[in-house]
């Protein structure tokens, strides 16, 4: 299909205005510089609104729900008779009839990482629960500029780790357990969890106030990787944990491997001192680096580690991206003491900013490919371009670069040049779950790219990566008139254009593929939209029993 949309025309004014602040916005850019952190920096270039038009390029609108949401991931579940259920955070969705999606139980689901348990014969639905990242609604400096960030995560009252819930009744969860991952620590993040109804989950948290080696303003803790036993959902226990040598800086001998980060050297590294780091003395000392406070190396596991194949059934590798520090290959064959045994990190040229590795995507791994996605923090391209890398892991202890995808252009009847100028983030967020219906392919793979839509691309030739389809969703969110020119961030005035940031900043947040019927999802903040493209293969438009899932053993003898 060739490119097409549904228009909206801005007044005359908004491009008026656009004009006459040329001048005025850069210099108040310059100004500002190094204090935003997801907050709104516009350039002249960028629009003064907030595009709603809809964009296609090889790919055809199947269906669209309006009202669900745009985070919290997607996960899914078949029922007898070919019914399919999503999960979008506490939403449940028959997409059965996929031209007609419909809500069944909207607001009292959870989201996270649901799989079968076939000993239990129960769908079992893993939620993170995590201090939420206060520090986003403050000062654009965040802890750096705030004291009061780090007195509130320290004082949050909510559970920090996991729960489980019995989803196999989708309009009615049963919680089983709450599992801390500790009462000092961070919990684990959103979307940061690898379950595929088996023994173990692999989790992304920080336990305790140690883990103070994070050097983003984010947040005072720097999340490690967690494996817990979930053979009894009702009794989760902690197996083992890794974590990147610095990253505990608050306890004794980490400070010195913090020092030796690569990334750091000749950013005032001399200047910290040699015994372990409190949360408020990190913030008070990585402050001092030399880095611009919203471009600071997001040293964290942001996402889990993900195992294509059990432990318990023989898998012995598992493929992580450890944002700033790369993406890394872990030797799991004593599954108490994980071990890194390969390495592509490719700071300090890349990844000194953002989240340069976040997730990725191993559909390909019998070609021995992975290709890992970054994400980037500010909008309006306040960093640097974070790139998504086709790696070669035939040897997992030597992942090697062979290429990266081709960074999206905006259609030709776009309002703007460049995806910068579009307002919100630029940028990949997120890569297709691991869990989900029919066998990944070994050659195409699809990205949610935030303002950029859904992004698609042919890796035949792997070292070539194409770019076969696209769709970008109607901008939504909030752009008021008094948040379109550069404002002074660290006033109290400029709160409300920071939430309005917030709203608009990541338009395409979630992607979800069913392989055997061929279907895209895209979570937007104007919906779910599904999707499809000739580049997949034709659309299975009913309902469909589920014959295989896309891992060994993954929900085996679940209801179809």
């Amino acid at each position: 299909m060739s490119s097409q949309h549904e228009r909206y025309e801005p007044a005359r004014r908004d491009f008026l205005k656009l004009a006459g602040r040329t001048v005025a916005a850069g210099a108040a850019v310059a100004a500002t510089n190094g204090l935003a952190h997801h907050h709104p920096r516009p350039s002249p270039q960028s629009v003064p609104y907030l595009d709603q038009r809809m964009y296609f390029n090889n790919m055809e609108l199947i269906g669209h729900l309006p009202g669900a949401g745009r985070s919290g991931g997607m996960q899914m579940m078949s029922a007898p008779g070919g019914q399919r259920l999503i999960f979008q955070g506490g939403d449940v969705i028959d997409v059965t009839d996929p031209r007609n999606p419909r809500f069944i139980n909207k607001g009292g689901a959870a989201g996270g990482q649901l799989a079968y348990n076939a000993q239990l014969r129960k769908w079992i639905l893993l939620q993170s629960s995590a201090v939420p990242y206060v520090s986003i609604l403050h000062m654009p400096g965040g802890r750096f500029l705030d004291p009061s960030v780090n007195e509130e995560y320290k004082n949050w009252k909510g559970l920090r780790g996991i729960r489980a819930w019995d989803a196999t009744d989708p309009t009615r969860l049963v919680r089983i357990s709450e599992f801390s991952t500790g009462q000092t620590g961070s919990g684990s993040h959103g979307d940061s969890m690898f379950y595929d109804g088996g023994k173990y989950a692999y989790i992304d948290c920080a336990p305790d106030e140690t883990y103070t080696g994070i050097l983003a303003n984010l947040t005072p803790y720097s999340n490690c990787l967690m494996i817990v036993d979930v053979s009894d959902p009702s009794k989760i226990k902690e197996v083992s944990r890794y974590w990147v040598p610095g990253q505990r800086a608050g306890v004794a001998g980490e400070v010195e491997h913090l020092k030796k980060w690569k990334f750091l050297q000749g950013r005032g590294v001399e200047n910290i001192p040699d015994h372990p780091l409190s949360i408020d003395e990190a913030t008070a000392v990585f402050q001092k680096l030399r880095f611009p406070l919203d471009r600071m190396p997001y040293t964290m596991s942001h996402l889990p580690m993900c195992v294509p194949k059990r432990i318990e059934d023989g898998g012995r590798i598992g493929y992580a991206t450890w944002s700033a520090f790369g993406f890394m290959t872990h030797d799991l064959s004593d599954i108490r003491n994980p071990r890194v045994i390969g390495r592509f990190d490719p700071t300090p040229a890349y990844g000194l900013d953002g989240i340069p590795f976040h997730s990725m995507y191993l559909g390909m791994l019998d070609r021995g490919i992975v290709v890992t996605n970054a994400e980037p923090l500010n909008p309006d391209c306040n960093e640097s371009w974070l790139p998504n890398w086709v790696l070669d892991v035939r040897d997992p202890r030597n992942p090697v670069p062979i290429a990266q995808l081709p960074r999206p252009k905006p259609p030709a009847d776009a309002p703007y040049t460049d995806f910068c100028f579009a307002r919100g983030r630029f940028g990949s967020h997120i890569s297709p779950s691991h869990n989900a219906p029919g066998r990944m392919s070994p050659t195409f793979m699809a990205l949610s790219f935030f303002n950029a839509g859904i992004r698609c691309y042919d890796l035949s030739e792997p070292s070539r990566p194409k770019e076969v389809a696209w769709f970008v969703a109607p901008h939504g969110g909030t752009l008021g008139p008094d948040c379109v020119d550069p404002v002074d961030y660290t006033s109290a005035s400029a709160r409300a254009c920071d939430k309005e940031g917030l709203a608009y900043s990541r338009p395409t947040d979630q992607i979800f593929i069913e392989w055997d019927r061929n279907l895209i999802y895209a979570g937007t903040t104007t919906g779910i939209y599904i999707l499809s493209t000739p580049a997949l293969g034709k659309p299975v438009l009913g309902a469909m029993p589920v014959s295989e899932w896309s891992l060994p053993q993954l929900n085996a003898g679940a209801p179809a």
